[in-house]
């Protein structure tokens, strides 16, 4: 039986950092829009690469924003035309193995459940964080329930599945790696087609430039 195939969202499912272009589009028409998106977006490398822990760079990064489900929207739109290329290409292998594929990420529901369900990928498989909303429709901040916004969040999040067989954990970033490292995860896949970052390349146990060689694995776990 194949492995359980968990997968990141940014830089992974997708080619952008989420929380990157929600800002981007927050931001428009302020002055001080390239300062503080370049600010963001090296909070969102520092979180990525381990220099900065996870719950900081999330906390960090949503206090330089203030945004309303309008622009969520608008992000949900830019996300769907960046599914990553090598994804969009073994879509419907995916979709056919899709029961094994899971989501587990420091993201939000509000913008990735939508993406992957027109994926195949059902939302109850998905590990995300959440935000607080006014009922005007302007965000407040995380969801202090939320479980993925706090160091080595990941592993628990895999382990809290229960999963049975092999586990193979893929993604960008250091906390992904963190799956495998602490035993939630048979292994650990850095997912390089949108950014390689060396922190990550280096603790993987194999890297993939695009999502054949994913696949790959997989059916040969």
């Amino acid at each position: 039986m194949p492995a359980h195939l968990v997968l990141d969202f940014d830089s992974t499912i997708v080619t952008l950092e989420s929380l990157d272009e929600l800002a981007a589009i927050a931001l428009e028409g302020r002055s001080d829009r390239d300062e503080v998106l370049a600010r963001i977006r090296s909070i969102t490398d520092a979180g990525m690469d381990g220099s900065l822990p996870i719950d900081q760079s999330l906390s960090q990064r949503l206090a330089l924003l203030r945004f309303d489900r309008a622009m969520v929207g608008r992000l949900i739109a830019r996300l769907h035309e960046a599914v990553s290329p090598s994804l969009r290409a073994h879509e419907q292998e995916l979709r056919q193995g899709a029961g094994r594929v899971w989501v587990v990420t420091s993201g939000f529901h509000e913008w990735i459940d939508p993406v992957v369900e027109a994926l195949g990928i059902h939302r109850s498989h998905v590990c995300a964080n959440r935000l607080l909303w006014s009922a005007d429709g302007r965000s407040l901040g995380l969801d202090p329930s939320s479980t993925l916004a706090s160091p080595r969040s990941k592993p628990r999040a895999v382990r809290a599945l229960g999963l049975v067989g092999r586990v193979i954990a893929v993604g960008d970033g250091i906390t992904d790696w963190e799956i495998r490292d602490a035993g939630a995860a048979d292994e650990f896949i850095a997912f390089t087609e949108t950014v390689a970052r060396a922190p990550v390349v280096a603790c993987a146990d194999h890297v993939a430039a695009e999502f054949s060689a994913v696949l790959r694995r997989w059916r040969a776990s």
